[in-house]
């Protein structure tokens, strides 16, 4: 864990200056007060500064002899795969389609629940979602093909 705590440190730092980069770009002050840059540029310089004392404790620490990928890291880059596929999949499947079926898999791959239940879980978050956002809320959300 020694390794991931390092890279995840570093890629957090990583993070950290982009976000610092990009918001830069948008203006700090306005006519009536902070501008519209000015809670980004700070949150980057926040998770930067975090990230640096998170990796230099680690760096320090004498333990650095333990495996990288253990039962609960492949877990979590499970995790890391089925929400990409899940922002991939949004213009084809649509928000609610894409989100029930994120919700199915993460059931069954985390808690290791039944595919009925998965099921019943992601068709209740899909129609949820959709009537919750799309019609009482009346924010459009993205429809892909399925029209969802």
């Amino acid at each position: 864990m020694w390794h991931a705590r390092v890279f995840g440190g570093l890629a957090v730092l990583a993070l950290g200056i982009v976000v610092i980069f990009f918001s830069r770009q948008l203006p700090y002050h306005s006519d009536y007060g902070p501008g519209p840059g000015f809670l980004p540029t700070w949150i980057g310089y926040v998770l930067a500064a975090c990230a640096v004392v998170v990796t230099a404790q680690q760096l320090r620490a004498a333990n650095n002899k333990e495996t990288f990928f253990q039962r609960r890291t492949r877990m979590a880059v499970k995790v890391l795969v089925i929400i990409v596929t899940t922002f991939l999949l949004f213009p084809v499947l649509g928000f609610s389609v894409g989100f029930g079926l994120f919700i199915c898999a993460a059931m069954r791959l985390m808690g290791g629940h039944r595919w009925a239940t998965c099921g019943v879980a992601a068709i209740g978050t899909a129609v949820s979602i959709h009537f919750l956002f799309g019609h009482w809320l009346g924010i459009p959300l993205p429809t892909g093909l399925v029209g969802w």
